[in-house]
């Protein structure tokens, strides 16, 4: 399989719009191959290999969109979304459940405060495009669309 990382020209999640995006994930090669795709799309990544760390990286950092692994050791997805919701500095940032569990367990994280989920295993060619969608339903309606640049006309003596 081809993995292409060529950065979009326009639209979310090109250089224009950079956005920060924080994984929190245990599973390394899962962690490394998301920070690698959303990176070469022009977002900012943060990662945590567990709840607690993506709960301190968000309380500090303020990323723009969280996705969560349900299935942890030590603190799981649904307890670091529990976490983030009773949280008024952290209640607004957008979560979304990235899980290889069942669909009751994805409904568990949609009703704690999850705006909806990606599943595992994901195909890395439509990810970005998954991640921009949720993006594009929050935080990208809020900020301001960058202004063409336009080239002014040569003046002469």
């Amino acid at each position: 399989m081809l993995l292409s990382l060529a950065r979009p020209s326009s639209g979310i999640g090109s250089p224009s719009t950079p956005f920060t995006i924080l994984a929190i994930d245990d599973d390394a090669l899962v962690l490394s191959t998301l920070t690698e795709l959303l990176r070469a799309h022009g977002h900012r990544v943060l990662e945590a290999a567990n709840g607690r760390d993506g709960l301190a990286l968000t309380r500090a950092e303020r990323p723009d969109l969280i996705l969560v692994d349900y299935h942890m050791p030590g603190m799981d997805g649904l307890a670091v979304v529990g976490a983030l919701k009773s949280d008024a500095v952290t209640r607004g940032i957008p979560v979304v459940a990235f899980t290889s569990g069942t669909a009751a367990d994805a409904n568990q994280l949609v009703r704690a405060g999850c705006i909806g989920f990606i599943p595992k295993p994901f195909e890395p060619g439509s990810l970005p495009a998954l991640v921009a969608e949720f993006l594009r339903a929050t935080v990208a309606r809020d900020r301001p669309t960058p202004a063409p640049t336009r080239s002014r006309p040569a003046t002469g003596p």
